[in-house]
């Protein structure tokens, strides 16, 4: 199965109904292996299940093969399991459809090639891994044991030994006030310390409320925290913070609820414009990612597995002997971007500032800093996603002190295109608070700043405005701000996405309109918080139009247009940023980028506030090289003017 191509692929069955039968049979190897075709890889649970559901003497299916799949080391931590083997031919085979031929050894109606995967591990002392190479490990069978901690104490100092990307072990002025946790003996209990420009060590707290009140300072009980915070009264997830902390040998802990006063205004704007700072300043960040709130804890009971399935490992000339493991699929990992803390939108900047990232999963614990990622499972791919094989990591993919390898005017353009990925990722996550939807992306917007030197206005960069207006919806949302601008995305809830990323693709703007000015005054302490009073000049082509879906016009149409001319020519498909304006409604178009392709256009209203600005109501994708129909014509027609965008 593993061979010098960790790629290398075995045959395993000579068709799905083999490996059925072999299953049926209690073969307890085979019995994984169609478990893991019915979850499938690509195409999901339900496609897969449906299609081995036709199983049979008359639809067998084709061949399946085993590939050996590991990490950048050429290491091993998993089997795919693949249908292979050519489509025989048949009768049918020629009445072939524009997808291809028919396979007669499948169902017509799911002619889909099922595959799936299943993890594989070894035990640390075994042959099959220190002479295999496989690199998979049994999951731990309890939380905060001994052994965690020599796991942890072995990646920080190989952090902070080796990672040149990372910082080291520096004493920093510590934040306002930092939760002192004592000795490491614990003979003295926890309080907390106004640091007055006092330097030290400290880690970070990432954590979800969950909408249960959790142990905070207020106005009234600074005085009483100051004294003391005996171990007892913290919540679950907070005493542990404080257990990790002394086991670590550091003294100070910083957590938002403690750290702060909830009951002042004045103080979370003060402090909420220097958290960035506080996280990227820390010397490790503690996250309780399987916790759903402050009583669940960091040290979460784990699960029994399932049995595994035992298989021989035998080295290639006999010398070496050992055992390696197959886990059940009937046993699922945690979905890591579904786990409480990664649907938290404060949580995003306090994992990208953060130098290093000690996550406290359900499962098990992960490793996150500049340069590694690494999981006590030993699979070697990001911690954020669950794909079959590694793309580039997390914090790597949207780190901006990251070189970038283009030229000159592709480079800022890309530095940008991180930022747009930023806004995807945050806008995707929930806010228990709407008003926190630019200050819990400040400590990010100013981290940009500090290594571009661009300006900052409500989520968007003056110098790549034109871009940064390009954003959608994916589905209508709400409106949560009125004092924000209509063109910042911070002023609607759900997620967006920008023009300027379509499938990974980087795209340079080529603008056909000129933003002139833009104004607004900060309404807080936070200069990369809320706003008030914005206004965009931009001169431009537009053009008046109408809303009507194409179907109501064309019941054959094949495509998606909405947007026509009042002479009834085409222009493109419309998302509107809140709820549809009712058909036949009339409003305006501003072309802003002029590309074939990938044209676009900002849909606007008159403003009810006076007669001579725009409101954005949306954002158009103008559909191009269609002959007669290419909706950027109508704007040509027309001449340039100055509007004013509210």
């Amino acid at each position: 199965m593993r061979g010098p191509n960790l790629d290398r692929m075995q045959r395993h069955r000579p068709s799905y109904l083999a490996l059925k039968r072999s299953a049926e049979n209690y073969c307890q190897l085979c019995q994984f292996l169609w478990l893991a075709l019915e979850q499938g890889v690509e195409l999901g649970e339900d496609g897969h299940r449906a299609a081995l559901s036709h199983v049979s003497e008359r639809y067998p299916g084709r061949e399946i093969s085993l590939v050996a799949w590991g990490g950048p080391e050429r290491t091993l931590d998993r089997i795919h399991v693949i249908t292979t083997g050519s489509v025989p031919s048949s009768p049918s085979s020629a009445a072939s459809d524009e997808d291809g031929p028919l396979d007669p050894t499948m169902h017509p109606d799911h002619q889909i090639a099922v595959d799936g995967v299943i993890d594989l591990y070894a035990y640390p002392d075994d042959p099959a891994a220190w002479h295999g190479g496989i690199n998979g490990r049994p999951l731990p069978q309890a939380a905060g044991s001994d052994e965690d901690f020599e796991l942890v104490t072995q990646w920080l100092q190989d952090c902070l030994c080796h990672h040149k990307a990372c910082p080291k072990a520096k004493e920093t002025s510590l934040p306002t006030r930092v939760v002192d946790v004592g000795p490491s003996d614990g003979s003295i209990e926890p309080y907390l310390l106004v640091s007055n420009g006092r330097k030290g060590l400290y880690l970070t707290l990432s954590h979800c409320w969950g909408g249960k009140p959790c142990l905070t300072t207020t106005s009234s009980t600074l005085e009483g925290r100051k004294r003391s915070i005996p171990l007892s009264s913290l919540p679950k997830t907070f005493r542990e913070a404080v257990l990790i902390t002394r086991r670590l040998g550091i003294r100070y802990l910083w957590i938002d609820s403690l750290c702060i006063l909830q009951d002042s205004r004045t103080d979370w704007e003060k402090e909420s414009a220097v958290m960035g700072d506080i996280y990227a300043w820390g010397y490790l960040n503690i996250a309780a990612r399987g916790a759903p709130n402050a009583e669940v804890g960091c040290f979460i009971p784990r699960k029994a597995e399932p049995p595994s399935c035992r298989l021989e490992y035998r080295s290639p000339d006999g010398s070496a002997t050992g055992s390696m493991y197959v886990r059940s699929p009937v046993f699922r990992t945690e979905r890591l971007r579904d786990t409480p803390l990664d649907r938290r939108a404060w949580v995003l900047q306090e994992r990208l500032l953060s130098p290093r990232i000690l996550h406290f999963g359900s499962q098990q614990m992960y490793w996150e800093c500049a340069e590694t990622t690494l999981r006590q499972d030993g699979k070697h791919y990001d911690v954020s996603t669950d794909g079959l094989r590694a793309g580039v990591d997390f914090k790597a993919s949207l780190d901006f002190n990251a070189v970038i390898r283009k030229a000159r005017g592709q480079a800022q353009a890309a530095r940008y295109l991180q930022w747009y990925n930023v806004v995807t990722e945050y806008t995707r996550r929930s806010l228990t608070f709407d008003s926190d939807k630019l200050p819990a992306i400040s400590g990010v917007a100013k981290d940009f700043r500090s290594r571009t030197g661009c300006t900052y206005i409500a989520g968007i960069w003056q110098e790549d405005l034109v871009a940064g207006l390009l954003w959608r919806m994916f589905e209508p949302g709400e409106t949560i701000s009125h004092t924000l601008p209509s063109w910042s995305w911070a002023r609607l809830k759900g997620p967006v996405r920008f023009w300027s990323y379509t499938s990974g693709a980087l795209k340079i703007p080529d603008s056909c309109c000129e933003v002139i000015e833009a104004t607004y005054q900060l309404t807080g302490l936070n200069p990369y918080g809320d706003i008030a009073g914005a206004q965009l000049r931009i001169q431009g082509q537009l053009l008046q139009v109408i809303h009507t879906p194409e179907a109501l016009k064309n019941t054959r149409a094949k495509l998606d247009r909405n947007i026509w001319t009042l002479d009834e020519r085409p222009v493109g498909y419309m998302a509107f940023d809140t709820a549809p304006q009712p058909i036949g409604s009339i409003f305006f178009c501003l072309l802003v980028i002029n590309k074939t392709h990938v044209s676009a256009a900002l849909a606007l209203k008159l403003s009810k506030h006076n007669s001579v600005s725009y409101e954005r109501l949306g954002y158009v994708r103008i559909y191009t090289n269609l002959d007669d129909d290419d909706g950027r014509t109508p704007f040509w027609e027309s001449e340039s003017r100055i509007i004013s965008i509210i």
